[in-house]
């Protein structure tokens, strides 16, 4: 029997599947995220042994990080079993990984946990929403806020603000946008690199017309400055 075909007998456990179903909705994930918001009962030891054989299976790969942290992807067998184009088995581009690592930072290791929402799954809760918009970054937290999410990627405080402001504005032309605001569903999350920088997003946001009632959160992951994202632009 060759390598190839043994890849195709594995048959995904639950635990398999529950990895398996993470990196699909966060397009990565690491050791550290698995640990703590999918499996935290399994010791980092435990949790290598998994992914180490899940690679091997072609269910995922894996890449560097930040040496010598490594980040997993899907494999292309584990792509294709849950039905996605082979692109997705390919290793994170150098502005995918940032903003992919962002998110999934923000969402799997924040204080309070957020859930990565699909573009289906965003479609369902607001239908009214064009696909184009409806297939950028969204969260939802337990009290079921709708979070936009941008991650600046280490333009300008202005550009960073200016980028947000066009976002709010295209929905706040779409009639059932502004009852999303003013019941208090909807949040505009922003994630940057240092605390700095945030200030300096949010002082620039304040110099436009955002909707009455936008609640904004700032999340800082500061390993985007070691991905390659700067700061110098506050």
């Amino acid at each position: 029997m060759t390598a190839k075909n043994k890849t195709h007998r594995h048959t995904p456990n639950s635990r398999d599947r529950l990895i398996l179903e993470h990196v699909a909705r966060y397009r990565l994930t690491t050791l550290e995220v698995l640990s703590r918001a999918v499996l935290p009962g399994l010791s980092r030891n435990a949790l290598s042994k998994v992914t180490n054989r899940l690679c091997s299976a072609d269910l995922l790969q894996k890449h560097t990080l930040l040496h010598p942290v490594k980040y997993f992807v899907l494999g292309d067998w584990g792509a294709r079993g849950l039905g996605f184009r082979e692109y997705r088995a390919h290793p994170l581009g150098p502005q995918s990984l940032p903003q992919e690592f962002a998110i999934l930072t923000f969402a799997a290791l924040s204080a309070k946990a957020h859930l990565r929402l699909n573009t289906s799954e965003v479609l369902k809760r607001c239908p009214w929403l064009p696909t184009y918009m409806a297939s950028a970054p969204h969260c939802i937290d337990r009290a079921e806020v709708l979070e936009l999410v941008r991650v600046d990627l280490g333009g300008p405080a202005d550009h960073v603000a200016r980028k947000c402001a066009v976002d709010l504005v295209n929905r706040c032309r779409i009639r059932e946008f502004p009852p999303l605001l003013a019941e208090g569903r909807f949040r505009l999350v922003v994630i940057t690199s240092t605390t700095g920088k945030a200030t300096a997003i949010q002082r620039a946001l304040d110099r436009h017309e955002l909707p009455s009632g936008l609640s904004i959160h700032f999340s800082v992951v500061p390993q985007l400055l070691s991905l390659g994202v700067n700061s110098d632009h506050a």
